[in-house]
């Protein structure tokens, strides 16, 4: 994977709290909503709990484990299509970058 621009490479460092606690407050929206409906069914809500902090974990090692300037685009990609990315902060990447994670989002798909 080729590196991103010094400049991108910077803003996601200076980002990268932003943004997890972001996807951190996106989980935290789910477990609420899963603690809501969980009356007479504690312990199917308790196996779902469970599954959903896995499945985010993952989610979350693929956001911000080991951010390096060699696969940050891979960060970002993953940032923008869980929907952690606000459209703003997407935005303040370089136009080549914001199309490096656009076309990569394509082949996602």
């Amino acid at each position: 994977m080729s590196s991103i621009p010094e400049k991108d490479w910077k803003l996601f460092r200076k980002l990268q709290n932003d943004l997890t606690a972001k996807a951190c407050e996106l989980i935290f929206v789910k477990v609420d909503e899963l603690a809501k409906n969980r009356a007479g069914s504690e312990h199917t809500s308790y196996l779902e709990l469970y599954g959903l902090i896995q499945d985010e974990d993952v989610k979350i090692a693929e956001m911000f484990n080991n951010p390096t300037r060699n696969n940050v685009l891979l960060k970002l990609v993953a940032l923008k299509s869980y929907g952690v990315f606000t459209d703003d902060q997407f935005q303040m990447f370089s136009q080549e970058t914001q199309d490096r994670v656009d076309s990569m989002l394509e082949l996602r798909c």
